[in-house]
């Protein structure tokens, strides 16, 4: 078991001291419990909600991530049902109802039916509040997953019968998708195609009480359905992906909201991760086809799954194909072939590479995992702070001193500990607040944790850095930003405010850098 971090054994400690001050304070039992739930909710892994349009790919990106097919996909657009996907040992299923009758635990095979809206189920199915998908996965030791019905979406929906749901039940799903996003700790936000002026509309209301105060410290978006661009006659959707992405993650309403913008070929990453050995065997038989020949039927998915007479795969199965990795995954699947790749293992490790999914399960555990308790740690002191606020002038003599005196704490803890100063600087960055040149903002990112925790990563070098190496270039930065935060002459309060925490962070790294290098004299 990793030991806890002096941050970590303070929390700690304080919210036991609190628990153990409200305990049997009848006046004070529902701040009690919002302690409780806090302090609770930090030994739990991050939560983060998967947020987007209907039909943006949700689902599908799950999977991708999990690299098992989890949860149902393609089958419907649109559902009440708000899956929670949480690690266990077994998989299993525990559905809870709105009406709050008690749960009910049932078989993870059932949960592509409770998912579905046939007329017959709907009553039933309407009545979930949301279902507890446990996993044996690693992913979901250090996140739970929260997949979202979706935001009603202003784009030409294509089924009539998700037409006639969402005219029906439309504001409410998105009301439902809002409620969870903004109990999550972090967002992934996906977009189906690079954002219009309907999706910046969209979110921008991911703002102030919807989301609380998400910033890109704890929010990402997904370009999902890179995929397809291949049907446009794109040689390499992810490299477009990328031109898209990059182009609308600098736009202003996009950039203090959202930390970046991945593109990621959500479909070939599910279906390759998930391919069957029947699959596979079908994919060499089309690889015999001339490239020219396979390139122009999948162009046209309808005429790729035809019947024709120069191709043994039956026209059913080339169509499960097309549905399982998209018409660029066939056909990359067929050029990797062609190339000499023979074995499934080795064609799916091929395929994976051009998805995007491995850089974003990576951005995932650098970007939001790095800062888990931080950001954890926020979203409990914000809850805490509010029910001070609602509960001090109900309150009098003894309960109101240990609320005070409570509240007091957790304010001191924020406002002393460097780890909150740093994120202030960061938010501070994101919202393009600081007057830094480049090298200043790389070096800005280094030591906040943006890439790593390790010393030395925070000093730019790698988490292997010896002392020797670390030793002078602590001194250097530290130095520099002491001079940094002294000058007045070309910086605002800001980033004068910045330079000071910044050289502050460098001061402990430099101090235990000398403490690491006392420990080896010995």
């Amino acid at each position: 078991m990793n030991k806890p971090s002096n941050l970590e054994q303070k929390v700690k400690d304080l919210f036991q001291e609190s628990l153990e001050l409200t305990d049997g304070q009848p006046e004070l039992s529902d701040f009690h419990t919002i302690l409780k739930q806090s302090y609770d909710r930090l030994c739990q892994p991050m939560r983060v909600a998967i947020v987007g349009v209907i039909k943006a790919g949700k689902s599908t990106l799950i999977n991708a991530l999990i690299g098992e097919e989890i949860v149902a996909t393609g089958r419907v657009e649109a559902t009440f049902n708000i899956n929670w996907l949480k690690y266990a040992t077994k998989p299993h299923l525990k559905v809870h109802f709105k009406t709050g009758k008690p749960p009910e635990t049932k078989s993870f095979e059932e949960l592509a039916a409770l998912t579905l809206r046939p007329e017959e189920h709907q009553e039933y199915l309407l009545s979930i509040k949301y279902i507890e998908v446990f996993y044996p996965h690693d992913l979901l030791k250090i996140f739970n997953i929260i997949d979202t019905p979706g935001l009603k979406s202003s784009y030409k929906i294509d089924s009539e019968t998700t037409k006639d749901f969402l005219r029906l039940h439309g504001k409410e799903i998105t009301q439902i998708t809002q409620r969870e996003a903004s109990s999550a700790d972090a967002v992934l936000y996906l977009f189906s195609r690079p954002p219009s002026a309907a999706d910046q509309k969209v979110v921008e209301q991911f703002q102030g009480p919807m989301l609380g105060d998400t910033t890109p410290l704890n929010a990402i978006g997904v370009l999902t359905q890179v995929d397809r661009y291949w049907a446009t006659q794109t040689p390499d959707p992810i490299a477009l992906g990328n031109k898209l992405s990059h182009k609308w993650a600098e736009h202003p309403a996009i950039r203090q909201r959202l930390y970046t913008i991945y593109p990621v070929c959500g479909l070939l990453a599910a279906g390759a991760q998930t391919l069957t050995e029947k699959q596979f065997m079908a994919l060499n038989e089309l690889a015999k086809l001339p490239e020219e020949r396979l390139e122009k039927l999948l162009r046209n998915v309808k005429r790729f799954g035809r019947e024709h007479n120069d191709i043994i795969v039956p026209g059913v199965e080339r169509t499960e194909l097309v549905n399982q990795l998209g018409q660029y995954g066939v056909w990359l699947a067929c050029k990797y072939i062609r190339a000499g790749c023979h074995e499934q293992k080795l064609l799916v490790q091929d395929l994976i590479k051009h998805t995007g999914i491995e850089q974003l399960r990576h951005l995932l555990l650098s970007h939001f995992g790095h800062r888990a308790f931080l950001i954890k740690l926020g979203t409990a002191l914000k809850k805490i702070s509010v029910a001070y606020f609602q509960s001090r002038h109900l309150l009098e003599d003894k309960p109101l001193a240990i609320l005070e005196n409570i509240a007091g704490k957790f304010d001191t803890l924020k406002s002393k500990e460097h780890a909150f100063q740093e994120l202030d600087v960061l938010k501070n960055y994101y919202s393009q607040k600081l007057n830094f040149d480049d090298q200043e903002q790389q070096q800005l990112l280094e030591v906040t944790g943006e890439y790593g925790t390790s010393l030395g990563e925070r000093l730019g070098l790698n988490a292997r850095a010896t002392v020797v190496e670390m030793q002078p270039l602590a001194r250097e930065r530290v130095n520099y930003w002491k001079r940094r935060a002294n000058n007045r002459m070309v910086s605002d309060r800001a980033t004068l405010a910045a330079a000071k925490v910044l050289a502050r962070s460098y001061e402990r790294i430099w101090y235990r850098v000398q403490k690491a290098q006392e420990y080896l004299s010995i």
